[in-house]
């Protein structure tokens, strides 16, 4: 085994939460109205993104950030666009860069999630607080208290606030066993998580790559014109299908290359996807997608 992998393997503990943003700071995180009524708050840098949607009876909030500055500033970003109370939140998946904001939303009726996030949040929580200080900082969680989903579904939730419907769907395992995504009919918009990464490689160790490609293409099914991805802009259909893509040919390129024979140290030594170079992560994270394939492969 290559130093290389060794050393993938000895800080993986830390690399889980590579995901996340780059340095805490770097850059204001950027507010999009999307539609009337519907914000998309655009993480810095690549951070996690989060969003809003303001209605007659309420605000609905979908992913709460993680550190505590973080989500103050999202919520500081809210009351400067409505005074009406968030009244749902709603976690797209257990990764504490979307989730750990949920305390500083406790006015919220319900915090809404996939059955297996909440599992994730409870079952997880010693490491996944470690895992986070580690990537921040010792006093990244000062302060911070767990606070779970008060409502969970197994496959789909239907909503309507005010005068807006939500379609809460999840399609199965893929970045985590807990992804949903929230669609929108109405305004034809998908708030798709980290399902949908743009212009950045995805992390892939909590997921299985095989099912976030079919995950994805159940995404195209929904009527839609925009999509905002858990980190990066927002995109259109296009941004979509050039994602499923980047798995597409990773997955051929993994295919190809353990065809000739080589084992696993080789390929993530040597693959090479010129076309993502551009990408965020590419230096770092395409050997670990790499990996993730040549083992779901065997």
């Amino acid at each position: 085994m290559s130093s290389i992998l060794n050393h993938m393997l000895k800080t993986g503990i830390l690399l889980i939460f590579l995901f996340l943003a780059s340095p805490l700071f770097a850059a204001e995180p950027e507010i999009v109205k999307l539609r009337e009524n519907v914000y998309a708050f655009i993480g810095a840098d690549g951070a996690a993104n989060s969003g809003f949607i303001v209605t007659n009876e309420g605000v609905v909030v979908i992913d709460t950030q993680g550190p505590k500055e973080l989500s103050l500033v999202l919520k500081k970003k809210i009351k400067e666009i409505t005074q009406q109370p968030v009244i749902y939140v709603i976690n797209t998946h257990y990764h504490g860069d979307h989730t750990f904001g949920n305390q500083y939303f406790k006015e919220a009726k319900e915090i809404i999630s996939h059955e297996n996030t909440k599992k994730n949040l409870v079952e997880k929580e010693k490491q996944h607080r470690e895992q986070f200080k580690r990537f921040f900082n010792e006093k990244s969680l000062d302060e911070f208290e767990l606070t779970l989903p008060t409502k969970t579904f197994a496959n789909t939730l239907s909503m309507r606030v005010g005068s807006v419907s939500f379609e809460l769907v999840y399609l199965g395992i893929g970045h985590t066993d807990g992804d949903i995504i929230v669609y929108l009919p109405t305004e034809r918009l998908v708030f798709a998580g980290d399902l949908l990464y743009t212009g950045r490689l995805p992390w892939v160790q909590d997921g299985n790559i095989k099912n976030w490609q079919e995950a994805l293409k159940k995404i195209e099914w929904f009527e839609a014109d925009t999509y905002v991805p858990g980190h990066g802009k927002a995109a259109d259909k296009k941004g979509l299908k050039k994602f499923r893509k980047y798995f597409d040919d990773l997955t051929d390129e993994v295919s190809k290359m353990k065809k000739q024979g080589k084992n696993l140290d080789e390929v993530i030594k040597t693959i090479s996807l010129p076309r993502y170079k551009n990408w965020s992560k590419y230096s770092e994270w395409l050997g670990l997608n790499a990996k993730k394939v040549f083992e779901e492969m065997d």
